[in-house]
């Protein structure tokens, strides 16, 4: 794994509990706020990850009581240039995790709200503890859940749900935002990484390409609709089949042993 991914800034700090694993954790003051700085060097690191083929999934979470609200207000701009910058800073974060090759776990500790919340919906898995709250509060400062918010929240909870969510503004707590499907588990507090981390692992030990053409295929089809992501489908189900993964995987499978994958 490339050292340069082992890293710690104002902003988070990573960090491998296991092989293929990383364990990013969001540091910034107050709440995993990110200041413009930490989201590009956030943003990079992402990319980076993703360019590591020893990285097969990454574990984000928040520390103290928040995964993240987003984006630190005091450096708030009331200028249309600022405001077309932040978003596209925080798309381009986004569109990172989700068009990456490498799943992403939220591993939500506390607070989601805004552009936290909006982060979390962008990674592949949410598992949450039940201390977590989830919200899109951005109607109470004349603002809206962009930065692909407005499309993401609705695709995981229906219409009715998200308008609800975000007409409020009102956040709700962890098994209300399981039921409605924002997040997929809700474990105990304590249970919180190491549930996080038994995924990732289960996730690692796969193979990436498999896990990796999944993962494209199912943004593709939510992204672009039902078509695109069937041709998507029948465009690698070949060239999958044949890969080097595909040949061990089923060599492994006669001669009942583990897999190994590159």
């Amino acid at each position: 794994m490339n050292s340069e991914l082992l890293i710690e800034t104002t902003g988070f700090k990573v960090t491998s509990p296991a092989e293929h694993i990383l364990h990013v954790t969001i540091i910034s003051k107050p709440m995993g706020a990110f200041t413009k700085a930490a989201r590009a060097e956030f943003t990079d690191f992402v990319r980076k990850a993703n360019g590591d083929k020893s990285v097969r999934c990454i574990i984000l979470t928040g520390s103290d009581n928040a995964f993240s609200v987003g984006s630190n207000i005091k450096e708030f701009e009331a200028t249309a240039e600022w405001i077309e910058a932040a978003r596209l800073a925080e798309t381009g974060l986004n569109e990172a995790i989700e068009l990456g090759r490498v799943p992403v776990i939220a591993a939500i500790n506390g607070f989601a709200l805004g552009g936290g919340a909006v982060l979390a919906l962008a990674c592949d898995i949410r598992v949450a503890g039940r201390s977590a709250k989830f919200g899109v509060p951005e109607v109470k400062l004349g603002a809206m859940p962009t930065a692909t918010g407005t499309m993401r929240l609705p695709l995981l909870v229906g219409r009715g749900n998200a308008l609800k969510l975000m007409l409020t503004g009102e956040p709700v707590n962890a098994e209300q935002a399981h039921a409605m499907g924002v997040f997929e588990e809700v474990v105990d507090d304590e249970q919180l990484q190491s549930r996080a981390l038994e995924l990732a692992i289960q996730i690692a030990s796969v193979s990436p390409e498999a896990v990796t053409a999944c993962k494209r295929a199912v943004s593709t089809a939510m992204r672009e609709g039902y078509l695109s992501g069937l041709k998507f489908e029948e465009a690698n189900t070949v060239p999958l089949g044949l890969s080097d993964d595909a040949i061990e995987g089923k060599a492994a499978f006669v001669e009942k042993r583990r897999p190994v994958f590159n």
